[in-house]
């Protein structure tokens, strides 16, 4: 078999998919946050102070609940302010699209909405202002938070949500969520009826989003970090040892008959939320259908441990605010940001929209160690890893999931994933993305 064509004409049918979260059903807190816009801006922060514009704009997603949250905290900004803020609804995967045609032509808005890993094209492209904040402000996010939203030194990215995948279970049955891998392969050696549709465990075993975590628990990792000069696209860990130890761990399962061939999210989510599965791994946004689905029978958890101690570092993702370069108002506009970010403010979007906050604070807040769902996600972000910020990120993906699906056909480990590294340099040179 010459995988390196086979992943070459793959690739060329695959696109990444940006995963975003939608809130799920829970109880709504009434009251807007209760910050203060004077001291949750930078006012605080900066030696001057612009005058006020008459309005402010923001894009927000335009999900129901999401927006409606956003809508409630600018209402709070404008009552202490007396700054109007117009919130336009725009779906979060056109914002980038949108804004690169509305920005220049001066119909854009003050902030927008993005993923952080999108950063690097969109700085490429002359659409992010670098925000100027203070110690304090740096110092309220995780450190890899804020690795992840910076580039050449500068923080183009104001974070206001983090999200990544997280293990869902059934405790009809898996009573307990179990802490080993090796636990769940147990299940699933006893559980698992291909013929019934009965797996012990599933997760969409082709998907490079889910799979790399099992790469990168053992060594693996896209691109080095260099931390005077960020991601170095040349220096690609996909293939080293780790990631070969990682993918083969990934097609024993399908060796086994633990994950069908013709696994995909859709599928798995039917067999789930049909009772037919034990555990799958799944984004945040699974939450509400699952739940809908199996009531009190759905748990969740950190995805379990490996069997060299690591919990597989699961993709972290973070969606917050980029300051408009095209803004009149970017003083204001910051202020804005800040107050969106607040803990006052990001505790009601996450009672509201069920997004979990980015902040440190947050995060190891009771009101969200304690949920019992939203837990899971907190604590498996302290073990997850940022996606790369540089604009060769979006090069990753149709290699990478042309290889694990050879890899599910049988195909041997090293040789699909050298042969899927060589293929992502030649797309990197092809679009001529500059490395670091």
């Amino acid at each position: 078999m010459n995988n390196r064509v086979l992943i070459l004409s793959m690739s060329m049918g695959l696109a990444a998919t940006l995963l975003t979260a939608c809130g799920p059903d829970r109880n709504t807190a009434d009251t807007p946050p209760e910050g203060n816009a004077a001291t949750n801006s930078p006012a605080t922060h900066t030696a001057s102070e612009a005058p006020k514009p008459e309005k402010l704009t923001i894009w927000a997603n335009d999900a129901e609940k999401e927006l409606a949250a956003m809508k409630k905290i600018v209402e709070k900004f404008t009552t202490e302010t007396g700054v109007k803020v117009e919130v336009v609804p725009v779906n979060a995967r056109e914002q980038a699209k949108t804004f690169s045609l509305d920005g220049p032509a001066g119909r854009g808005p003050d902030l927008w909405w993005a993923t952080h890993n999108s950063m690097g094209k969109n700085v490429l492209q002359g659409l992010a202002e670098p925000y100027e904040l203070s110690d304090d402000i740096i110092s309220s996010y995780p450190a890899k938070t804020i690795k992840a939203v910076t580039q050449n030194g500068k923080i183009y990215n104001l974070p206001m949500v983090a999200e990544t995948a997280i293990l869902y279970y059934n405790k009809e049955l898996l009573p307990e969520a179990p802490q080993k891998w090796t636990e769940l392969e147990s299940f699933a050696a006893s559980y698992t009826d291909k013929k019934q549709d009965k797996y012990g465990f599933l997760i969409d075993g082709t998907n490079f989003y889910y799979t790399n975590m099992f790469m990168q628990g053992y060594g693996a990792y896209i691109f080095n970090y260099k931390e005077d000069t960020g991601y170095d696209s040349n220096d690609i860990g996909l293939n080293n040892e780790g990631a070969v130890k990682g993918a083969q761990l990934v097609q024993s399962w399908f060796k086994k008959g633990y994950l069908p061939q013709s696994i995909t999210g859709d599928v798995m989510d039917g067999l789930f939320k049909e009772g037919k599965v034990g555990a799958v791994i799944s984004v945040p946004s699974s939450l509400m259908n699952y739940k809908q689905a199996l009531g009190e029978k759905l748990a969740t958890a950190p995805i379990p441990m490996l069997d060299n101690g690591t919990r597989p570092p699961s993709f972290l993702g973070l969606k917050g605010w980029v300051l408009s370069p095209y803004s009149k108002n970017k003083e204001w506009a910051t202020k804005l940001a800040l107050y969106l970010t607040n803990d006052e403010s990001l505790s009601y979007y996450f009672q509201n929209a069920g997004e979990v906050p980015a902040k440190t604070a947050m995060l190891d807040s009771d009101l969200v160690t304690k949920d019992p769902y939203f837990s899971a996600v907190g604590e498996q972000s302290k073990s997850a890893t940022p996606t790369p910020n540089n604009p060769e990120i979006s090069q990753t993906w149709a290699p990478m999931q042309s290889a694990f699906t050879f890899l599910s056909q049988g195909s041997d480990a090293k040789e699909v994933l050298d042969e899927a590294v060589s293929q992502l340099k030649e797309q990197i040179a092809l679009n001529g993305a500059p490395s670091k």
